[in-house]
């Protein structure tokens, strides 16, 4: 096995040299740092018994400065065994998870050179390299989102993606089988063990880097981009799960129909998917090849695995540039398999989705108030920020494009503009400034940079002036986290006798009037009624502030599940929930009303106007 290793290790690398390429445009992060990471070759044996790995990883370098001597790269957990330099045995210093490497001579800027790095050991903690006895033994890799030093030695910053991108020689008993990202060229077998030999060519930030091994089946599927060209949608599961596949993979064509129509071709050469158990998160987008938990099959979570199909798109191809950008990946991400609901489901549902993942970003602030950009390091994956809020970021920046066609164009300018490179918050707001004609600034210092949303306590009246009707709405916004103004224009619905319409509000400070002459009678309002925007709201009517102290003429205590009132001759009754709509009016003596969800109510009886708590 020594022997077999050994020429893996001494393959040239001269291909990668000579072959004509794509350079993405350097950016200020990687031209600062020393060198450029061109291409990882990870050579790896796997005793497949336990945690234990051993192998070597080649990583092509371009020089970023004159005279350079020293290199520094990132291994965590694990013992270096050996370094070369193009070749020559290396001298070298690993102080905790940094390796400095000294170089056997100097080089100058652009000039190009190989490190290899001999390394072995056994990882702890639930990252990194994992091995579990379960149904099989299985192995596999988990970088993201500070881990992937703990497999494999590399310079690990996302916006150092690997030019050339990744290849791997992995040597496993000969009854396993081994999937990784990219395409699978074939395997070697010899004295009872495999060679299993794996390349991707596209540029790919390290913690995208993956492999796995276990008593692996595997299920195909093919997409057709066009009517001569396929691509192999290949999936690596458990014998015993075969019978859950043809089900719970059955939609991942359209899937990727579906995304590409949205945001343009599929960005690899293969997709495919590779199941795992026990596993620390559901999914994990790693290039070409997702890893999703186990469970995720026997239950067909078919939204899990368009989350992270999308991420091909939105965090692959464009990965955030430095993981103070998460929002980017995973709220494109969240928006994207929401989309995919309403694909499947209906708008409703959609919306529905929506409005539960705008509670969870509520519930989320309340307890730890911060921006999605830059989240404290034990929140970068906060389900309810990075997540939540950011798929809701989106969806405003949808609304604020004014149609889907503009917002499909400023999707597809943001993604041509960073294909297969890294995208920051700032470039996002660049692109949207472009695209729009207008300077939105503001709207990423409030919603991405800074914390909270907008509380607005709306209070309206209406004036008979024949005609017409005079409608006035007098907005306060009540937040205690964030700006004491959210400048995001405000659609507010007008429910009339025989119709509804919605009339959208500039909003420039707090309190603010507004007025509009309308030729029906206006009945109730809603805020944003079609739920676009971060927001919540307390909306009263003008009777409610004129008879507030008759209100307490009804004793009407908080009730639990209904609403039961009598009085002693029929009355004009009317109920309007939290946002000013009507949802229930008759003329009674007794008053029997379940409302269909938790919250709280408007009755209203005559002049008098009663808040009634409703707990389910």
């Amino acid at each position: 096995m020594v022997v077999l290793l050994l020429l893996i290790f001494n393959q040239s690398f001269s291909d990668f040299e000579n072959k004509q390429v794509f350079y993405p445009e350097s950016v200020f992060a990687e031209s600062t740092h020393s060198y450029n990471v061109l291409h990882y070759l990870i050579n790896l044996l796997l005793p497949m018994n336990s945690r234990y790995l051993s192998g070597a990883v080649t990583i092509a370098m371009r020089s970023n400065l004159n005279n350079l001597n020293q290199i520094d790269l990132y291994l965590s957990g694990l013992s270096v065994d050996s370094i070369k330099v193009d070749g020559i045995p290396a001298t070298y210093v690993h102080i905790a998870d940094t390796i400095f490497v000294n170089l056997p001579h100097s080089y100058n800027f652009g000039d190009s050179f190989n490190v290899m790095v001999g390394y072995s050991g056994t990882g702890t903690g639930n990252m990194g390299y994992l091995f579990y006895q379960n149904l099989h033994p299985i192995s596999y890799t988990l970088g993201c989102p500070f881990s992937e030093k703990k497999w494999f030695p590399c310079y690990d910053r996302l916006w150092d993606k690997a030019d050339y991108g990744v290849e791997f020689y992995i040597t496993v008993p000969d009854s396993f089988t081994v999937c990784a990202t990219g395409e699978y060229l074939g395997k070697t077998v010899s004295q009872g063990y495999a060679t299993y030999h794996w390349k991707h060519n596209y540029p790919i930030a390290p913690y995208l880097i993956h492999f796995a091994s276990s008593i692996y089946t595997t299920y195909s599927d093919w997409y057709y981009p066009a009517p001569a060209e396929s691509i192999e949608i290949k999936y690596y599961l458990w014998p015993e799960d075969t019978i859950y596949a043809p089900t719970a993979f059955s939609l991942i064509t359209d899937m990727i129909y579906f995304y590409d129509s949205l945001f343009g071709d599929y960005p690899f050469e293969r997709y495919g998917m590779d199941v795992v158990n026990p596993f620390y998160y559901g999914g994990m987008e790693h290039q070409t090849m997702s890893t999703i938990h186990r469970q995720w099959i026997i239950n067909n979570d078919y939204y899990g695995m368009a989350h992270e199909l999308s991420h091909q798109w939105w965090g692959d191809m464009i990965t955030c540039f430095g993981w103070q950008n998460v929002w980017l990946n995973e709220g494109f991400a969240t928006y994207c398999d929401a989309l995919y609901l309403e694909r499947r489901e209906g708008h409703q549902a959609f919306i529905n989705t929506m409005i539960s993942r705008l509670t969870s970003y509520f519930g989320a602030e309340n307890v730890n108030p911060h921006p999605i950009y830059n989240p404290p390091a034990n929140l970068i994956f906060s389900w309810g920020h990075s997540y939540c809020k950011g798929s809701w970021v989106l969806h405003m920046i949808r609304y604020l494009c004014g149609d889907d066609n503009t917002w499909l164009e400023l999707m597809a300018t943001y993604r041509d503009s960073f294909a297969y490179k890294n995208a920051s918050t700032d470039d996002l707001n660049r692109i949207m400034n472009q695209v729009l004609g207008n300077n939105y600034d503001w709207f990423f210092n409030e919603f991405v940079y800074g914390m909270g949303y907008p509380y607005y306590r709306v209070t309206w009246n209406k004036i008979y002036e024949s005609p017409n009707w005079r409608l006035t709405l007098d907005i306060t916004q009540i937040q205690t986290i964030g700006p004491a103004v959210f400048h995001n224009p405000l659609p507010v619905g007008i429910h009339f006798l025989s119709s509804d319409t919605i009339i959208t509000l500039q909003i420039n400070q707090s309190p603010q009037h507004f007025e509009f002459l309308v030729n029906q009678e206006p009945v109730s309002i809603v805020v944003d009624p079609e739920r676009w925007i971060i927001q919540q709201n307390i909306v009263t009517g003008i009777d409610e502030q004129k008879h507030e102290s008759l209100s307490e003429r009804i004793n009407i205590p908080t009730i639990m599940r209904k609403i039961n009132l009598e009085f002693k001759q029929p009355k004009k009754i009317e109920i309007y929930d939290a946002s000013g709509r009507l949802i229930f009016k008759n003329n009674t003596e007794k008053l029997k009303f379940e409302p269909t969800a938790a919250g709280v109510y408007y009755i209203k009886s005559d002049h008098t106007l009663r808040k009634v708590i409703v707990i389910k």
